[in-house]
């Protein structure tokens, strides 16, 4: 007895050569789409750690710089000062003297005007009590401690994910409060 055992020949057996190809195929489209959800994804966690670090050290500029008067009066801060304008920049470029128009600190978020409705770029002035609680007035005995909070609101453009219809975009919002130590 010659006989071979083992896997009996059949003809469908010799046509499963381009299975992996089909197979291959089909899996593409979702590999493609998890690349670009991390791609896009690492983008939205840069831009949000560069506008974080920029909208604390604005906060922090101004709590040196505003409070050369010594007295509390909550509201936004006027933006037509030179130190309120170099922080709506430095939010925006990174640096007090860089241009929003041209320099950008984020892809795509440029203002040649620097309101906040141009830039998304908010700054205020709270007083606060000595437990935190925001003061309408100055009650008797009341110390009132000047708060800077400095606000962005970041658009973001997603890009190879936007095929996945993730778009045109979402905004990343930041905001740091900062004590106001005077200079």
């Amino acid at each position: 007895m010659t006989g071979h055992v083992g896997i009996a020949r059949h003809p469908l057996r010799r046509a499963c050569g381009g299975a992996a190809a089909v197979e291959f195929v089909l899996v593409l489209p979702l590999l493609l789409a998890v690349f670009a959800l991390v791609f896009d994804g690492g983008r939205m966690l840069a831009d949000y750690h560069a506008v974080s670090k920029s909208v604390r050290d604005a906060a922090r500029f101004l709590a040196r710089t505003e409070a050369g008067s010594g007295t509390c009066a909550p509201g936004n801060l006027d933006r037509g000062r030179a130190n309120v304008a170099g922080a709506v920049r430095l939010v925006m470029t990174g640096r007090i003297d860089g241009d929003p128009a041209t320099d950008n600190l984020v892809g795509g978020w440029r203002s040649e005007d620097l309101s906040e409705a141009a830039t998304g770029v908010g700054v205020s002035l709270e007083c606060l009590d000595k437990a935190g609680s925001a003061l309408n007035g100055l009650y008797e005995d009341a110390v009132a401690i000047p708060v800077v909070t400095v606000r962005a609101r970041v658009p973001f453009r997603f890009g190879p994910a936007r095929v996945l219809g993730l778009g045109p975009g979402l905004s990343l919002s930041v905001a740091h409060k900062s004590t106001v130590t005077g200079v």
